[in-house]
């Protein structure tokens, strides 16, 4: 009689375990409130607001902007400077015997001093200069072009900026969503290990089992606490990790919200962000060349002054004028420096050239391996299944052969921790193949 009743506690032991391990699909749900979750969602936009670099190429953006205005306002505007001189340049004249000090000639034939058809005893300037470029708007817009094309490089800096950092804190996201399931798994296992040294107690107590299974469960229990540590210490590394790449400075533990990516559609042929950026380098170049060939242009400049200008100090009061014309600079001959710089611009396209296809077809293939990669993950997963349905089928004859005491209890939970370490596995492979696809979209932009 004690036989049978230990058989059918037995029984109603083993019910309450598969009950358990059927949810283990599942995290374990709580009874304690849990934090608020926080998505990745919160740590890329965190990572995006405090990215130094994405900062830095925001702020040469506004330079650049800034100095284009500049640069127009240079060839197009009038430059208006006011210049003014006094310099002195006495003589001791020896004219009519003696000699007599002059600080102003008035036609000294015999002196000492300067000589006054070279300083014309002084000289004494206060002007109002209007330099006025003449149709340079032309000008203006070739010397503003590189600043243009560098601020739409700074956006593509930009860009592929936020696409690293959006890599780096998704795959550090779905790391600490891997250590996370290993916690929620071994505690599982713990319970369950608790859950199954109950009833091997009451088999040896009713000396239906040995001593030394109980041990084992024990020494099975010790083993899983001591993983339970390292998989907790590694949530919480990659955790802090997580923020220090998001730029938080939060060192708590959080609860994070579940992740499913997807495949992104192919680009196809359309022009890679990885790749734009040559495209831009290259209108650069074009631009500096095109800023080299304006020295060949003729250059005119409307000039006009106004003011005081006199060599003679007693005339000052009726030395007040002004002038105005124009100049002209116009390089006809240099050595022939406009065919080569013309040639060393063409040599320096065709390099971005060949470092953009190389970064084209290198990606492409990066994408087929992903893929392949996927395809495999995917064939895993499948085998995965039939084990666990393999493994039902196992434990549903093992339960038939417990009842009628043709098989240790050791070897059924044997078999029962072997489907939950397939159920963790399975799961393990799906975080993998979120860092797969992860990958695959950062190459597919």
């Amino acid at each position: 009689m004690r036989f049978v009743t230990a058989r059918m506690s037995l029984w109603s032991g083993l019910v309450g375990l598969m009950m358990h391990v059927s949810g283990l699909a599942q995290p374990p749900v709580s009874d304690s409130p849990r934090p608020a979750q926080k998505g990745l969602s919160f740590y890329l936009e965190n990572a995006r607001q405090t990215s130094p670099l994405i900062r830095d190429n925001q702020n040469q953006l506004l330079s650049n902007a800034l100095e284009a205005q500049r640069l127009q306002a240079l060839y197009t505007k009038p430059l208006v400077q006011v210049t003014g001189a006094v310099q002195f340049a006495p003589i001791f004249s020896t004219d009519n015997g003696g000699i007599r000090p002059e600080l102003n000639s008035n036609g000294a034939s015999r002196y000492y001093g300067y000589d006054l058809a070279v300083s014309n005893g002084g000289l004494y300037q206060g002007l109002v200069n209007v330099t006025q470029p003449i149709s340079n708007l032309f000008r203006a817009k070739a010397f503003a072009e590189p600043f243009v094309v560098a601020s739409q490089i700074g956006q593509t800096v930009i860009g592929l900026g936020q696409h690293d950092v959006e890599r780096i804190v998704t795959d550090q996201y779905i790391l600490c969503l891997q250590d996370r399931l290993q916690v929620q798994y071994t505690d599982s296992l713990l319970r369950l290990l608790n859950e199954q040294r109950g009833i091997v107690q009451k088999f040896v107590e009713s000396s239906l089992l040995k001593q030394s299974d109980l041990t084992l469960v024990d020494i099975e229990t010790q083993t899983q606490h001591n993983l339970r540590v390292g998989y907790q210490t590694a949530y919480r590394r990659d955790i802090l990790e997580l923020n220090a790449l998001s730029g938080l400075a939060d060192t708590t533990l959080v609860d994070l919200a579940p992740l499913q990516l997807s495949l992104a559609a192919d680009i196809g042929p359309l022009e890679s962000g990885f790749t734009r950026r040559y495209a831009l380098d290259s209108l650069a170049l074009l631009a500096q060349q095109t800023i080299f060939e304006l020295r060949y242009k003729p250059q005119w400049n409307f000039i006009a002054n106004g003011g005081l200008n006199t060599s003679y100090l007693p005339d000052l009061p009726r030395r007040l004028g002004f002038s105005t014309g124009v100049s002209l600079v116009w390089t006809l001959y240099d050595g022939h420096q406009k065919r080569l710089n013309s040639q060393r611009t063409a040599i320096q396209q065709q390099s971005l050239g060949n470092y953009r296809q190389f970064i084209n077809t290198q990606n492409r293939v990066r994408r087929e391996r992903l893929l392949g990669e996927l395809s495999g993950l995917a064939e895993r997963l499948t085998v995965f299944r039939q084990q666990l349905t393999g493994y039902e089928s196992v434990l549903s004859s093992y339960r038939r052969e417990l009842l009628q005491g043709q098989l240790s209890i050791i070897n059924y939970i044997t078999v029962l921790k072997n489907m939950v370490a397939v159920r963790r596995d399975m799961l393990l492979l799906q975080s993998n193949r979120q860092l797969l696809i992860n990958a695959y979209n950062y190459y597919n932009w």
